[in-house]
């Protein structure tokens, strides 16, 4: 089974991406993990280091390249997931040009939808521990910490990403309204989208896309 997970800031599809790969073993394949992957030390390592440090999308011809080369590892055969990627129409050409290369084609379109006010509560609520990188969330009630501001297992003061703000999140979502609304329906039309409440626990998400899918394959 192969998968493209399209969803807003704070939906949940890393947690669903990990809970995906636990139980089917699908590789997740990450594109902003590939371009953090590259050798900051290499010319193109440089040139992603310093888009990213100007806060500039990176050039869809280095995205598009480093993804072509990681389908074309080995570890993909049992299925994938494509994680934030194709982002916007133009990566959507890419990568139904890059499958066909490689004899690969996408099952299932997944996206993950969520209301602005839940995803800017999941947002601005977060907080993670700096040693073992376990998430709390003091605003939704998702696990909250016992002691607030206090991570549970290692009992050390749990910090906030500088990016979890509402102003980030406002743009961030912006974004992704505008370059993802006409992705969506290119899938939609396609006949392969799956459109999946992403408000409740990641546990309900995970367990809605099992119901559909197995309706899909009766």
């Amino acid at each position: 089974m192969n998968l493209i997970l399209i969803a807003p800031p704070a939906a949940g599809k890393g947690t669903l991406a990990t809970e995906l790969n636990e139980k089917y073993n699908l590789v997740c394949i990450s594109a902003g993990e590939l371009l953090r992957g590259v050798d900051p030390n290499t010319e193109l390592g440089k040139e992603i280091r310093d888009l990213q440090s100007r806060r500039e999308l990176v050039d869809d011809r280095i995205t598009n390249q480093l993804m072509k080369e990681r389908l074309m590892k080995d570890d993909v055969k049992n299925g994938f997931i494509l994680d934030g990627y194709p982002r916007h129409m133009p990566q959507v050409g890419a990568v139904e040009e890059m499958l066909k290369d490689l004899n690969l084609k996408v099952d299932y379109a997944l996206v993950l939808n969520v209301d602005y006010d839940t995803a800017l509560r999941r947002t601005i609520g977060r907080q993670i521990c700096p040693n073992c990188k376990q998430t709390y969330n003091m605003l939704t009630g998702v696990n909250a910490p016992k002691v607030e501001n206090m991570c549970n297992d290692c009992n050390v003061e749990l910090t906030r990403r500088n990016d979890d703000n509402e102003e980030t999140f406002k743009a961030g979502y912006a974004a992704y309204l505008e370059n993802a609304t006409p992705v969506i329906e290119y899938f939609r039309e396609k006949g392969i989208l799956i459109e999946l409440d992403a408000s409740g626990s990641p546990e309900y998400t995970l367990e809605q896309l099992e119901k559909v899918i197995g309706s899909k394959n009766d």
